[in-house]
């Protein structure tokens, strides 16, 4: 019989494991929500295979087995005993935690904990039984309140509770305070932690300009004033306490090479240009929390939309690796498909919104393959727009929507491509969903000029916010040699107005130079890119994650 793992996480983010072993990460709105998602997953591959499937819930509170059937039912899963591992578990729509007290459910106590309270009179068979509060400590012993906290019981059984609060009662005599059962110090004790008096208190100060008769405030009988010690360093100090680790020698440039060339008999350090890059593979592998999306966007057609958004997909898929979508979301005919390297079919985005029920179950996935397209050693997959030109959107807003909630699914991140339209529904709709926006722009006069009024139509929309925290990328047009000098010239000054008015709006402006790779327009080989150039991606890439 098929079983689904998922482990959920307390802000709504769910690790999947499928009944074909494949993994993947989806993020909720809440707890809640995923956990109904979870839920309506394990139906679904239910009514899928004809059978009910096991599925195992792993969340903060604990854990809990139901075999679900394809019509949304669900029973309690046990298969190690009568209650299973984690106790009963309630039907279906009364899950809200795992069981009905705790992560335990009320299944009983286990084999180590402390013996329970009796059922006080007249309460409910079905209410769930709780260990006794501690009885009160003695007066003297209330200051310690603020720094310990009762500790569980030890795993030696409950037969040994009484002997060892003897011992602790014995303990605490001997230094003056009473022993509060099981206790333990919390994190975060300070430096100075309370101990013993050592000595009776001094008359206050006040009793030398009191008049006669009067009669000073009685402390109370246990009150003294407490001496401190120094904390003594935990397991945690020791470890942050380890020297950094050294970086390894250097695998770049002249250090390299001669590291290289001795065999290891040399070990030279990375010089400070291989740290940089060093840096900026290590946030392009960071974790992200959940499926992201990120959006290229400039209103003119020409301002290497496409080619930012390819080659930044090649950059992670090199760098970071994982699945990742580059995916045209022009509303009429886009380029990239032309521009990626070709597979063994020709469908588009048409082809898979026709089929996208299909993949409302993640049992499919596989047959994913027959709609994107792999991108061999960039190791990312591309999925293309509608292939036939025209004056009609074929996707609208409510599709692009309908595709990208299933996409999220199997990809970790998915970079869009947009169009030139900020009218079309499924420009804005894109823009709506991305976390992070990426502006894109030649650096040409009419290039610069677009995407100065796109800026302003997202600010209109609302996304200033989300602007922020995104990247500009400029990238150098070709310099004939003609008029050279007066070119370069004309450039340079333009590449500081667009610093200038763009800094205000984004995190980050990268430059990418110009790069005759890239020039023909025919399919991208990133092998085929001036060290320059895949180092500026490499760059605006990083940039991008720490965006995120």
């Amino acid at each position: 019989m098929s079983q689904i793992n998922a482990v959920l996480t307390a802000t709504g983010e769910a690790h999947i494991t499928g009944s074909d072993g494949r993994t993947w990460t989806t993020a909720f709105a809440d707890l809640d929500a995923a956990r109904e998602s979870v839920r309506e997953t394990a139906a679904a591959t239910a009514a899928a295979i004809d059978e009910p499937v096991h599925l195992v819930i792993s969340e903060p509170a604990g854990e809990q087995r139901v075999l679900v059937h394809a019509n949304g039912d669900a029973e309690v899963d046990a298969p190690y005993g009568s209650a299973g591992p984690m106790g009963s578990v309630g039907p279906m729509d009364q899950m809200g935690s795992v069981g009905s007290s705790g992560p335990l459910g009320s299944g009983g106590p286990s084999a180590h904990t402390s013996p329970v309270a009796p059922e006080a009179p007249g309460a409910s068979p079905d209410s769930p039984s709780l260990p006794p509060s501690p009885a009160p400590g003695p007066a003297h012993a209330a200051p310690m309140a603020q720094q310990y906290v009762a500790a569980p019981a030890p795993d030696s059984g409950p037969h040994d509770t009484a002997e060892l609060r003897a011992v602790a009662s014995g303990l605490a005599a001997a230094s003056g305070f009473a022993a509060p059962g099981s206790w333990a110090p919390q994190t975060g004790i300070p430096d100075a932690v309370p101990v013993a008096p050592a000595a009776a208190p001094q008359a206050p100060a006040y009793q030398a300009h009191e008049g006669a008769g009067q009669t000073p405030p009685q402390a109370a009988p246990d009150e003294a004033p407490l001496q401190t010690r120094r904390r003594r360093p935990t397991a945690a100090d020791f470890a942050a306490s380890r020297p950094a680790v050294p970086q390894s020698p250097a695998r770049e440039g002249w250090r390299g090479a001669t590291n290289a060339l001795t065999g290891g008999a040399l070990r030279l350090a990375p010089g400070d240009e291989e740290m940089t890059r060093r840096e900026w593979r290590a946030s392009i592998q960071r974790g992200l929390a959940g499926h992201k999306c990120v959006v290229f966007v400039n209103l003119k057609g020409g301002a290497s939309k496409t080619t930012t958004c390819y080659l930044t997909a090649a950059t992670l898929g090199r760098v970071r690796g994982g699945n990742v979508l580059a995916w045209d979301n022009n509303e009429n005919k886009g380029t990239l498909g032309d521009r990626a390297l070709s597979a063994g079919h020709d469908h588009t985005a048409i082809d898979l919104l026709a089929n996208i029920d299909r993949f409302m179950n993640p049992a499919n996935a596989h047959e994913l393959v027959n709609f994107v397209r792999a991108q061999g050693e960039n190791k990312f997959h591309v999925l293309a727009s509608q292939n036939q030109a025209g004056d009609k959107e074929v996707i609208d807003g409510g599709a692009f929507v309908r595709l990208h909630t299933v996409l999220r699914q199997f990809y970790h991140l998915a970079l869009v491509d947009t169009g030139n339209a900020s009218t079309a529904a499924t420009w804005q709709a894109a823009v709506e969903i991305a976390d992070e926006i990426v502006l894109v722009s030649m650096n040409k006069e009419d290039s610069s000029k677009t995407l100065a009024a796109t800026v302003d139509t997202l600010i209109e929309m609302g996304f200033a916010d989300k602007l922020s925290r995104g990247v500009l990328l400029v990238t150098q047009p070709p310099v004939p040699s003609k008029n050279r000098k007066t070119r370069l010239a004309a450039n340079g000054e333009r590449l500081h107005r667009i610093r200038e008015h763009f800094g205000h709006y984004v995190r980050k402006i990268v430059v990418a130079p110009y790069d005759e790779a890239l020039d023909d327009g025919a399919d991208i080989i990133f092998e085929n890119l001036a060290p320059a150039t895949q180092e500026a991606y490499l760059e605006a890439t990083a940039s991008i994650i720490d965006g995120l």
